[in-house]
């Protein structure tokens, strides 16, 4: 631990407060405690044998040596002040001024009590609150001083006020020192729970993009499936050609769910990270060339919208937006947004028109709008409403908002993304 911001912080207030004794802590502290007080009191059972008797320890002592000894009644004041102070140290926590400058004052009257006061005075001064350190320390030093005008006591000198204001000055440096180790040691375990409270984030982050990812891509061609399967299940009229078709349809939606699973997996194997200019480099990208497996644009809407086309889907687009502009992590987004979109319009209202609303330019950013009428058929596939979830994650992340509901009889999607991202402001 250096010197320096040691020394600097034990003059600044804690930061966290201070935890509860246990184990080894507490049995020390109270062993001394406890000790020191039996002792003090067996030292006033000798005093007032010695008082009786006139024997101290076999050695018989003078008149002068008896007359010099503490009164009875002082002798018995000195255990009960020292018992009051052991009852009372576990509330050194809740009010340490109190109890380091209650302890310090008893101490003038009870010997029995000195290692309490020694604790409490510690603890007060461990909190590194200047102001209260200072009081106590005056107080612990106005009651060692006054100590000497009791007539057994030692003689005053100066050597003695030098000896109890070093002393006071140690045990408040001591203090404010352990203060200072034990802040440290809270602050380190703070940020341990912290880094495993964001590991656990970022694993959670992680599933969920992954969720995300993978109800995006295979939500739509799996649709596409269903859908010309249950033709082939339902309708036994159609001709051998119009089998064929819908056969070949089943197997190229297939195999495309296929290879785009496997780009998302291989894309997934590494956190996507956002170049200079916008745009997400994934696994396999490498200094010379893109990603092994592209994520779609907007340059891919079009392929989109013939192949919902050509599933017997009605679609009108209007498309305002200039794609080439847009920034490529925009782009895969908004693809994937409307994908969704159209996916789930196919599953819940699969004759109804749908109406596509592309938008926007740098100043004002991207509006998106999906709508259809709602429809009295019941959809073939159930909704498990996750692929909302997943596009309001997109757009959240990204800085933008999503609405879904129902409007007017007609289910609608409308979403608003910023032209540019700052991922560094991005939660």
């Amino acid at each position: 631990m250096p010197f320096r911001p040691t020394w600097a912080a034990m003059f600044e207030p804690e930061l966290y407060p201070p935890p509860p004794l246990t184990g080894f802590g507490f049995a020390w502290r109270y062993a001394v405690a406890i000790g020191s007080f039996f002792a003090m009191a067996a030292v006033w059972v000798l005093a007032f044998q010695a008082r009786s008797t006139g024997v101290l320890l076999d050695i018989p002592i003078t008149p002068e040596e008896i007359g010099s000894l503490p009164p009875v009644w002082w002798a018995v004041l000195d255990p009960v002040l020292g018992a009051i102070g052991l009852a009372t140290i576990h509330l050194r926590r809740r009010f340490p001024l109190v109890l380091a400058v209650g302890t310090a004052v008893l101490s003038f009257a009870s010997a029995s009590i000195a290692a309490v006061a020694v604790w409490a005075f510690i603890s007060n001064a461990s909190r590194r609150n200047l102001r209260n350190t200072l009081i106590a320390w005056a107080a612990t030093l106005a009651t060692g001083l006054a100590g000497f005008l009791l007539p057994w006591s030692v003689p005053f000198t100066w050597g003695n006020l030098i000896g109890v204001a070093l002393l006071s000055t140690a045990m408040a440096l001591l203090g404010m020192y352990l203060g200072v180790r034990r802040d440290r040691a809270a602050g380190f375990l703070r940020r341990v729970e912290q880094a495993e409270a964001d590991r656990q984030f970022a694993v959670l982050a992680e599933r969920n993009r992954i969720a995300r990812e993978m109800h995006d891509v295979l939500a739509h061609r799996i649709s596409l499936v269903s859908m010309h399967a249950g033709v082939l299940a339902y309708r036994s009229d159609l001709p051998p050609e119009k089998t064929q078709e819908i056969a070949s349809i089943i197997q190229e939606n297939a195999h495309a769910s296929l290879t785009e699973l496997r780009s998302v997996l291989s894309t997934l194997r590494e956190m996507p990270t956002v170049d200079a200019a916008g745009a997400v480099v994934g696994a396999g990208a490498t200094a010379s060339g893109p990603v092994a497996a592209p994520q779609p644009t907007l340059a891919d809407l079009p392929a989109l919208i013939e192949e919902v086309h050509a599933s017997g889907q009605r679609l009108e687009v209007v498309d305002t937006l200039d794609a080439a502009s847009v920034p490529l992590v925009q782009q895969r987004h908004l693809y994937r947004i409307v994908q969704e979109c159209l996916t789930n319009a196919r599953k819940h209202a699969p004759r109804a028109l749908v109406r596509l609303e592309l938008s926007g330019n740098r100043r004002e950013g991207i509006t998106l709008r999906c709508g259809n009428d709602l429809t009295d058929l019941t959809a073939a596939i159930p909704g498990s409403k996750l692929g909302l979830v997943g596009i309001t994650e997109r757009a959240h992340m990204l800085g933008g908002r999503l609405d879904a509901g129902v409007r007017g009889g007609r289910f609608e999607v409308e979403a608003w993304l910023p032209w540019e991202t700052d991922f560094r402001r991005t939660p």
